[in-house]
């Protein structure tokens, strides 16, 4: 919510408020939740997406030589990383471009300068949605790869003790 209220995104931009005219908006809801809350589901989806892609292969990995240390199957979900970061970054972009592809257009038909664009509520909530998401794809990698790599061998250690 912090975030929302200090890039003043909360709301709805000026493309938005023709179509919403003939509503009334007076229905007791925050809006500004309502945008974190649409911030907060997006880097929910990114970060699980990204962890899912980590945590089969380095699984996949483990079961083809269970011998493997805590240490090298760290560094194997790294090495998973490098491969599945380009695509989760187009990955962002694309869902970008692709939810915003009509709003984009009308920008264009309407002659919208690029700092109009860049300074809408609309762009900006978007943008705020995708850094959010790249922070929290950026901070799940070693998290991820830290928690399998230990869970995968502290289950080997359990196995061999009983």
């Amino acid at each position: 919510e912090v975030v929302t209220r200090h890039a003043m995104i909360q709301g709805f931009g000026e493309e938005e408020i023709e179509e919403l005219s003939v509503f009334s908006l007076y229905i007791g809801v925050d809006f500004s939740k309502i945008a974190a809350s649409a911030i907060i589901m997006s880097t929910i989806g990114a970060i699980t997406d990204v962890a899912i892609s980590i945590t089969s292969p380095m699984r996949e990995i483990y079961n083809h030589n269970p011998l493997i240390r805590r240490k090298e199957l760290f560094t194997s979900g790294f090495s998973i990383v490098k491969d599945i970061l380009g695509t989760n970054t187009n990955t962002l972009f694309f869902a970008f471009f692709g939810g915003y592809m009509a709003l984009l257009l009308w920008f264009k038909d309407l002659s919208y300068s690029v700092g109009e664009i860049i300074n809408s509520k609309v762009f900006s909530a978007e943008m705020i949605s995708i850094f959010c998401a790249g922070i929290g794809i950026a901070l799940i990698i070693p998290i991820t790869s830290w928690i399998n790599a230990y869970y995968l061998i502290k289950k080997r250690e359990k196995s061999h003790e009983s």
